[in-house]
């Protein structure tokens, strides 16, 4: 008999001794039932725990999924300023406001209104900087949130606060952000300021 059989033939057994606790007693005696049974009880207790952590997890992403896709920045607000909020749901609900506020800094109707695209971008920047605060341990925090802080003092015409955004990724290639999409944005945007450094193109907010 293969050994795979033979595997296939004990793991039946055992399985059928389970499910039948007066011959797994009949065969082993009490303490094999007592032990049995002491192992069906954690592997219930493992899945139930995990059961509640997910249904914990999804109800901390849900009002941030809700509130990015209605695009609503009071409900981000909120979240952000949620104290029984997880700390990653909090950097995260920082960051989609920073980008809600970022993109309509962008719109027709505040692009040509300076002081209040610029408070829009401070607005932005208080945001990303939040996000780095609580997350600094999540990669994926840090480096949305750097690439954020970078396009928002590039707005502002603040080229070198920009560039320090870009090199902090771009330093930390091969310990954090290798192969991530966050070295390719940072590498594109500090080579497009070098450009316009070099070509000394004026820009005006």
């Amino acid at each position: 008999m293969k050994s795979r059989e033979r595997h296939d033939l004990r793991r039946n057994e055992l399985l059928e001794l389970l499910s039948n606790p007066r011959e797994l007693a009949r065969r082993y005696g009490l303490p094999a039932l007592i032990i049995a049974v002491a192992a069906v009880v954690a592997i219930w207790l493992i899945f139930r725990a995990s059961g509640a952590q997910d249904r914990k997890w999804q109800q901390a992403w849900s009002p941030l999924e809700r509130a990015v896709a209605t695009h609503n920045e009071e409900q981000l607000r909120a979240i952000t300023a949620g104290p029984k909020n997880e700390a990653l749901v909090r950097a995260w609900a920082n960051i989609k406001r920073g980008e809600l506020l970022y993109n309509r800094s962008q719109q027709s109707e505040y692009f040509s209104e300076k002081a209040a695209r610029e408070e829009l971008l401070s607005q932005a920047i208080n945001c990303y900087q939040q996000a780095l605060k609580i997350g600094q341990k999540w990669r994926e925090v840090v480096g949305q949130a750097t690439i954020g802080l970078g396009l928002c003092y590039e707005n502002l015409g603040q080229f070198e606060r920009a560039t320090e955004q870009y090199e902090a990724i771009i330093s930390r290639a091969e310990e954090l952000f290798a192969g991530t999409i966050w070295l390719g944005q940072a590498r594109i945007r500090k080579a497009f300021l070098e450009r316009l450094e070099e070509e000394k193109i004026v820009f005006s907010p």
